[in-house]
């Protein structure tokens, strides 16, 4: 538990002509094999591409902006443009949620084309379902979690689960599991 490393965006960032962008790195995720960090910015539509090995920003993704949403950022929820983003367990598609922009959508991640925008409202959270063939976003602004099948990139479900979901997580349950003892 002792600190060995820090990666200051800022520096990384400014090196590739990055300079205007947010160095508030949100949500991240790391591919499988750990080489790899794809993290979204505050006010960004979309994710960048970090290389571990390389101490270095490789890629960068702008995703559609929605013509509906306002440019004033001081409307963003919490500094969000997008803010969610989740890795199929093969780690060959990401999921991203564009919370401002009212959509998510897979994205192949050696191609970093992006499938369907998915309606969706408010998605602010992407994680993946327990069989890993879904991403699953809240909507918060709908008061319902929605997966989207990452083979497709097309909504699956959406299921109500009470006042504006954000972050979800999953919690896995071993099936003859009859709750605590009574000791």
């Amino acid at each position: 538990f002792k600190q060995v490393k820090v990666i200051d965006m800022r520096q990384r960032l400014d090196a590739i002509g990055l300079t205007d962008y947010s160095d508030a790195v949100r949500p991240a995720v790391f591919s499988p094999d750990e080489s790899k960090l794809y993290f979204q910015v505050s006010f960004f539509n979309g994710f960048l591409e970090y290389d571990v090995a390389t101490d270095r920003i490789t890629r960068v993704k702008t995703l559609p902006k929605n013509p509906a949403t306002s440019t004033d950022r001081t409307t963003w929820v919490n500094d969000s443009r997008h803010h969610g983003i989740s890795m199929n367990p093969a780690g060959t598609k990401l999921c991203v949620a564009g919370t401002m922009d009212d959509y998510a959508t897979v994205v192949d991640r050696a191609t970093l084309q992006e499938g369907p925008l998915v309606t969706a409202s408010k998605p602010y959270w992407a994680t993946v379902s327990g069989d890993g063939k879904d991403c699953i976003i809240s909507e918060s602004g709908a008061d319902q979690v929605t997966a989207i099948d990452f083979a497709t990139g097309q909504k699956t479900v959406s299921v109500p689960v009470g006042d504006h979901p954000q972050r979800v997580r999953l919690g896995h349950v071993q099936a003859n599991w009859s709750g605590p003892s009574a000791s």
